[in-house]
């Protein structure tokens, strides 16, 4: 044979080489067709296969006489197929074939010669599918509070808020949500509070346009952070801030957001984001400039608007916030940086205290900020740095998460917020976002299947004065949580925390910075009593040590249950509380209706009860019923009572 033959032979047996299928994929189709009914020739199956391998049949575009052709898929499949597309738009999953019918070994089979590729214009034309088959959402609250009676108030002592969303999981959402709280006035338009957002998600080269209402949460939260940030907690191990850098805005709360725009555009491996917005706010303003520049002494975010001084500052100034970040992807994490500029149309009022020294003068901040966040091995990285120009200071967050391997976890992180580090947006991790230093260690040891050990140990200061601290400080925490699960449904834990914190003194006239201490033991016990009924105990006492020491105690128990039958879940807890003093205060958790949220402070000598109870109603509407009542006394005072009826409706139809 001549040497170009022997050339021409080589290439084409190579080619045929590199066309095999590969041997997983032969086992994983065999295994399929083995499963079916079929006289078809496996090899001839398999060796038609081959040429997929190089162009994979294009599902979205594919009409059904190529779809017929693939030989995996049936005439049957392919008319659902089509049919699918032309109801619901293109496929964005390979898991939307469970939907079609296909099994998950024919799914397997079939993935590696198809393609779900859409192009740009495809995606914008599939807009429309998407939009016809969301999913509806309205919920509807009120909230009767008769200790929000008050001569000063303009309105009745009912809050209400109503929410609609519709909305598909990573396609769209679209909401509106309006609030009053209780005392505030309906007005001629409506609740006192309005938000809406439209938000579009992976629509060609962009990841997310959002409009109307939405949160940022960028890096470590130095700079923005979304809505409020988690603290330290037994989860020990829960100190890097991971939300989506743009999502839009459901809540009630009415300065926790951002308003305007934001869209994240996907540039390759890189993500660049850019966002706007002009927020509202209640300012008290002083008259100390002139008439055509105003200043503000302080910003109200509490959000109500009951009584005329709190109506004549409503929405009396504007924040706005503009700025642009770059996120790069790579294999072991990512990095990026950003700049943000913040102001407000009124600039700062002129302010001789001093934990308030450092703090930005200027009506316009420029925030330069970088982050990063790697896993290299057992070991996960992370941290932002950012610089306040306007002041020249800086503010750094950096972490790590380590596996020791053997049930043995460690989390570790450094904070250096320098005073004069202000951010209205900032949810960094630690106790104050600004004016603090601190280290913190954290620890979960897994001792056995049903045993775990939790542990950190926390140290801050405050190198500048703060409010109602006179001088710098020096602080200590420190948590200890050990976990008994002896059921896959109870649950037994022991938590002991211990606080040292900076205290204002007063000797005469003069002007001391002391130390307390506040020990804190809580023993926690839920148990099953049946399949679908199960009982709650938590006994918590703490002692507060200065001059002199005082001790509070929380003891509450609580039956959880359903009734099938009756479609009726319910909740109902019993509290008793002896609490001393403001700095010895306990916290505790209650359960609230839908998208509420409730953290109880405990104060004075009393009781409290609360019940709550949700029930379907057919298959779209769920109503919803809470009641709570408090009775409480402080310093030999009469008992105070309070009482507060919450009802809700849930309106979800069936999706087209």
């Amino acid at each position: 044979m001549k040497p170009i033959g022997l050339i021409l032979l080589f290439l084409f047996a190579s080619q045929l080489k590199a066309q095999q299928l590969p041997d997983d994929v032969k086992r994983t189709i065999e295994s399929y067709l083995e499963t079916i009914e079929t006289n078809a020739d496996y090899t001839q199956i398999l060796e038609e296969l081959t040429s997929f391998l190089q162009k994979p049949v294009k599902i979205n575009q594919a009409g059904i006489d190529e779809l017929i052709n693939f030989p995996l898929i049936t005439p049957v499949d392919a008319a659902n197929i089509i049919r699918h597309r032309n109801r619901y738009g293109l496929l964005l999953d390979i898991n939307e074939f469970q939907v079609i019918g296909f099994s998950i070994e024919k799914i397997k089979a079939i993935q590696p010669f198809i393609s779900l590729d859409i192009s740009s214009k495809d995606k914008f034309r599939n807009l429309g599918h998407e939009l016809k088959n969301g999913q509806t959402e309205v919920v509807s609250t009120f909230k009767y509070n008769p200790s929000s009676r008050n001569p000063d108030f303009m309105g009745d002592p009912v809050g209400s808020s109503i929410r609609a969303k519709y909305h598909a999981p990573g396609k769209f959402s679209i909401g509106l949500t309006a609030d009053k709280d209780a005392g505030e006035q309906w007005w001629n338009k409506g609740p006192d509070f309005y938000s809406f957002h439209a938000s579009v998600y992976n629509l060609g080269r962009f990841k997310i346009i959002t409009l109307g209402d939405y949160l940022m949460s960028v890096g470590q939260g130095l700079v923005l952070g979304s809505g409020i940030g988690i603290g330290k907690s037994a989860a020990v191990l829960n100190i890097k801030r991971s939300q989506p850098m743009v999502k839009p805005y459901r809540g009630i709360n009415e300065y926790l957001f951002l308003r305007g725009a934001a869209t994240t555009l996907l540039l390759g491996k890189a993500e660049l984001t850019i966002a706007g917005s002009v927020n509202g706010i209640d300012a008290r303003l002083t008259d100390s400039l002139s008439a055509a520049e105003f200043a503000f002494t302080s910003i109200d975010l509490d959000g109500f608007h009951r009584s005329a001084q709190e109506i004549e500052q409503k929405r009396n100034s504007n924040r706005h916030m503009a700025g642009s970040w770059l996120n790069f992807n790579g294999k072991r994490g990512n990095a990026g940086f950003g700049w943000t500029n913040m102001g407000t149309s009124a600039i700062p009022a002129a302010d001789n205290k001093l934990y308030r020294l450092f703090y930005p003068k200027t009506q316009f901040q420029n925030f330069i900020h970088a982050w990063q966040g790697h896993t290299i091995g057992a070991l996960h990285l992370f941290s932002e740095a950012a610089y306040l120009l306007e002041t020249q200071k800086h503010a750094i967050s950096a972490g790590a998460l380590i596996s020791l391997g053997r049930g043995v976890e460690m989390s570790a992180h450094y904070r250096n917020y320098a005073p004069g580090f202000n951010s209205p947006y900032s949810t960094a991790f630690g106790n104050i976002a600004n004016n603090e230093t601190g280290f913190y260690t954290g620890i979960k040891v897994q001792i056995s299947k049903k045993l775990s050990l939790s542990q950190y140990t926390d140290f801050f200061n405050q190198p500048w004065v703060t409010f109602r601290i006179y001088s710098p400080s020096k602080n200590r925490e420190s948590l200890w949580q050990l976990d008994f699960n002896p059921t896959r449904k109870s649950q037994i834990y022991l938590r002991l925390r211990d606080i040292n914190r900076a205290i204002n003194q007063t000797d005469g006239n003069l002007r001391t910075t002391g130390e307390y201490n506040i020990r804190t033991l809580r023993i926690h016990f839920t148990a099953p009593v049946t399949m679908t009924d199960k009982l709650e105990f938590r006994g918590e006492h703490s002692v507060f040590s200065n001059s002199s020491s005082e001790h509070s105690s929380l003891f509450y128990g609580e039956y959880s249950g359903k009734s099938n039958k009756l479609k009726l879940n319910i909740i109902a807890r019993y509290s008793l509380f002896n609490i001393s003093g403001y700095y010895n205060r306990i916290y505790a958790y209650e359960n609230q209706l839908l998208y509420d949220f409730g953290i109880i402070a405990f104060y004075g000598r009393g009781r409290s009860a609360y019940i709550l109870m949700q029930k379907n109603i057919g298959k779209q509407l769920k109503a919803g019923l809470r009641y709570a009542w408090s009775e409480s006394s402080s310093g030999g005072e009469q008992a105070t009572r309070n009482q507060r009826i919450f009802i809700q409706l849930v309106w979800k139809p069936k999706s087209q």
